[in-house]
């Protein structure tokens, strides 16, 4: 139950720095601070999702005031995606000050390790993580190319920079951010299930920012649970990373983002 209760409040500060409501903000720091008066053992939790939430701020404030002004569409997106890094810093100097791990996940993949479709830790189906990753990719590629042929070989030409740009960036510091630090921070914490799904629901409801609806947000946060996933199981965040970046590359080429 605690657990449920740590997701929940994490998945509720995403969305009222989204929405702008202070109040609300207001509110969720009263009722941290009460539970962690109840259960001292929310602490560790509650202290690295004030972190995140500082560097949160930080990111919407630069996207949504220094960034609108920009006209140039190329220089806006890769500043947009660079602006994620600042979501990074004070988790930085939390995990500086702490001691702790900044990210565990910086390894070697291990591609021999089973996963299991559709709960990763149990399934229907179960096989190899490098099995599962050339399913996924042949799945992604399969769904977008229809898309990709209507766009026609122009559009190509006229978005290859900005797909590269923006995906690189973009999969780069997300999966940084969500499959890096904070999936280790909340593995610690709240255990590697619950942290994969907090960080996939969290991943999910911070597309709001760039002008998706909450449900496409929900839809991304099943793919974040694979990343995550993918990423536990593999021991190493650089699967999530690529599939990250191809997916991102697909769906530019496809015209469903970016245009």
């Amino acid at each position: 139950m605690k657990n449920i209760i740590c997701i929940i409040l994490f998945a509720f500060l995403i969305i009222f720095l989204q929405t702008h409501n202070q109040i609300l903000v207001i509110l969720w720091l009263l009722v941290s601070i009460l539970l962690v008066k109840l259960d001292n053992t929310l602490k560790s939790f509650i202290i690295t999702v004030l972190f995140f939430g500082i560097g949160f701020s930080l990111y919407l404030f630069i996207i949504n005031i220094l960034l609108v002004e920009i006209e140039i569409k190329e220089l806006s997106i890769l500043l947009s995606r660079l602006s994620l890094i600042i979501i990074l810093l004070p988790m930085l100097l939390f995990s500086l000050f702490s001691h702790t791990k900044f990210n565990n996940y910086w390894n070697k993949p291990k591609w021999n390790e089973t996963i299991f479709f559709p709960f990763i830790w149990s399934g229907i189906h179960s096989t190899k993580v490098s099995t599962f990753l050339i399913i996924a990719f042949t799945t992604n590629i399969l769904i977008f190319i229809p898309l990709i042929i209507l766009k026609g070989g122009a559009f190509f030409q006229d978005i290859w920079l900005v797909a590269l740009v923006f995906s690189l960036t973009n999969a780069f510091f997300e999966e940084i951010i969500w499959r890096g630090t904070l999936l280790t921070r909340f593995s610690e914490q709240l255990g590697e299930k619950y942290a994969v799904i907090a960080t996939s629901i969290g991943f999910g409801l911070q597309h709001y920012s760039l002008g998706f609806s909450w449900i496409l947000c929900i839809v991304f946060s099943f793919g974040g649970f694979y990343y995550g996933g993918i990423s536990v199981k593999s021991k190493s965040i650089f699967l999530s990373i690529i599939w990250h970046l191809i997916l991102n590359l697909l769906m530019v080429f496809s015209g469903l983002i970016l245009t």
